[in-house]
């Protein structure tokens, strides 16, 4: 994999001059996927889904109540969970926006795209990396080792 040197984005070389795998696609099938995305770009900005009207639905926290513990403990949570959802919503409408991005280039090489498109796929990238967080290994004593819990990228049978 090499590495777009005005962007800095990752390249696998799989375009039509890179000896990859020949990719036959329809142009009008293509244009029918990149319309239905941008449609669903426009749903999700439309929408209360979208980041900012999601963070427009601030609590005070008196409303949780006044006097005991829980009350702040709860508004803590609402906006914490408040925030994570409007991550989740910038990050969703920038998958969808690779996405359609990406369907305008299908069977091309990379250099071949045009400097503004590959600023906007490399924006994207950073962002999600910025917000990747690895899963970090659990250190255990040798005396009370269990049984190996694995890599976190997928939910085990009880589904967490």
């Amino acid at each position: 994999m090499g590495s777009d040197e005005s962007t800095g984005v990752q390249v696998n070389g799989a375009g039509a001059g890179s000896g990859g795998g020949s990719f036959e696609v329809d142009p009008e099938e293509l244009k029918k996927l990149k319309q239905r995305v941008d449609d669903l770009l426009n749903q999700l900005k439309g929408s209360n889904a979208d980041h900012r009207a999601i963070g427009h639905r601030k609590i005070p926290p008196s409303s949780f109540g006044q006097g005991f513990a829980e009350a702040q403990g709860l508004a803590d949570t609402y906006e914490k969970v408040l925030s994570q959802l409007e991550t989740f919503s910038k990050v969703f409408g920038d998958q969808i926006e690779a996405l359609s991005l990406g369907t305008e280039f299908i069977g091309r090489d990379y250099e071949a795209v045009d400097a503004d498109v590959r600023n906007r796929l490399a924006a994207i990238q950073r962002r999600t990396q910025g917000l990747y967080k690895a899963p970090q290994p659990k250190h255990q004593p040798a005396e009370t080792a269990g049984p190996e819990l694995g890599d976190g990228r997928s939910a085990g049978s009880d589904g967490i």
